[in-house]
């Protein structure tokens, strides 16, 4: 069976696609996987594919200079759909997986064929389908603008040549039904590498810190919430720490987080990590996982501080959050930020209760072990192929 996976770009600096991939060659031999980019840059670099998967760029560098200028004009001004359409004629694939709405566009717009389309949504389906659909949506899922009526129209009959809709929580199968009538839609999470236990965070020795993972931003991530629930807090635990690790591209956000920290006396508490490659040592060494994210798709940063032992806090009206953090079991769940910081204070107390926690948070995220979420995928596929 050949299977088409399609992700415009970066596809090696993309942890998960890559574990995905690779885990998925690895359970099913006899599927004949490609992945397939088209762009002159950002491949990336920092992981690998099983060496039976067949990594395609259509517009990739070369050793030909002149083919290299071509490529990269190419980019620039003729539409990717017409070279994707031209390598499915070529490579015929059974089925053809997309990550991204753009990428649905690459494979469908101006053409037709009968090979089925499984749709990934990688975050609440508002965010990512309702800007396609006939107006476009602001953060609060506001109407702002309506599309200009040819994109409408292109977009809405790329949307109907999808065969199944990939969610990560069955929450989010109505928020698709309430913005197109899908042929088929089922939930299958994002796959949590499972921990030895020897790595478990050992919460019975304090370190005394408190962590959030997530890239730096204010809009979604909301870093300045956490310094700010710590700030009204930290007079009552002087020998506590935050520490904020993540892609920073904003420095002006960070100096916004570092005058919050400022405000209260606590600048030399709140720490600024950045980016590391070793994140499973940030998890090991820390107490709690504070995440005042305002929404999620399926946070592998939860998961993945779950599958340490970690217990974790969050707001109890952010979509996503407010699903993976079970309040009470495997974590706690805020009201607004007064709650949060009393909330923090209460972990921040209580050790017994974070190594309860910690403990269910555990035992939850075994159900995403990647054996588990493949079997899924690989159902998804064969039957999806079967019914073509």
């Amino acid at each position: 069976m050949k299977l088409m996976f399609i992700r415009n770009r970066n596809v090696l600096n993309t942890k998960w696609l890559v574990q995905y991939i690779n885990a998925l060659q690895k359970a099913r031999p006899d599927y004949e996987i490609s992945v397939v980019c088209d762009t002159y840059k950002k491949v990336g670099n920092e992981l690998t594919f099983d060496p039976k998967v067949k990594l395609i760029n259509l517009s990739g560098k070369t050793d030909n200079p002149f083919i290299n200028l071509y490529h990269r004009i190419r980019c620039k001004i003729t539409p990717s759909c017409f070279r994707h359409k031209k390598l499915i004629k070529q490579e015929k694939p059974d089925v053809i997986i997309c990550y991204f709405p753009k990428d649905l566009f690459n494979v469908t717009m101006f053409q037709r064929h009968n090979i089925p389309i499984i749709m990934m949504i990688h975050g609440t389906p508002q965010m990512i389908v309702g800007k396609y659909q006939y107006e476009a949506l602001d953060e609060n899922h506001q109407n702002i603008r309506k599309e200009i009526l040819p994109l409408r129209m292109f977009h809405h009959r790329c949307f109907e040549q999808i065969t199944v809709w990939q969610t990560l929580l069955s929450s989010f199968i109505p928020m698709i039904a309430k913005e197109f009538s899908p042929k088929k839609a089922l939930t299958i999470p994002n796959m949590v590498q499972q921990i030895d236990p020897k790595d478990y965070a050992d919460l019975n020795t304090e370190k005394k810190k408190i962590i959030y993972v997530a890239r730096i931003e204010p809009n979604m991530k909301r870093q300045h919430l956490l310094a700010e629930a710590f700030g009204k807090v930290a007079k009552d635990f002087p020998d506590w720490e935050v520490n904020i690790w993540g892609l920073h591209k904003y420095p002006q956000y960070g100096e916004e987080i570092m005058n919050i920290a400022r405000k209260y006396g606590v600048e030399d508490r709140v720490i600024i990590k950045g980016y590391t490659t070793d994140i499973l040592s940030v998890y090991k060494n820390a107490d709690i996982h504070a995440f005042p994210s305002k929404y999620e798709g399926f946070s592998l940063a939860i998961a993945d501080g779950q599958a340490v032992g970690l217990p974790t806090i969050g707001f109890a009206q952010s979509p996503s959050v407010n699903e993976m953090i079970i309040d009470n079991h495997n974590g706690l769940l805020a009201s607004d930020i007064d709650d949060f910081a009393n909330k923090l204070a209460k972990l921040m107390s209580d050790k017994q209760l974070r190594i309860e926690l910690g403990r269910n948070a555990i035992e939850d995220v075994k159900a995403y072990a990647p054996d588990n979420v493949i079997a899924m995928w690989t159902k998804l596929i064969d039957t999806t192929v079967g019914e073509k």
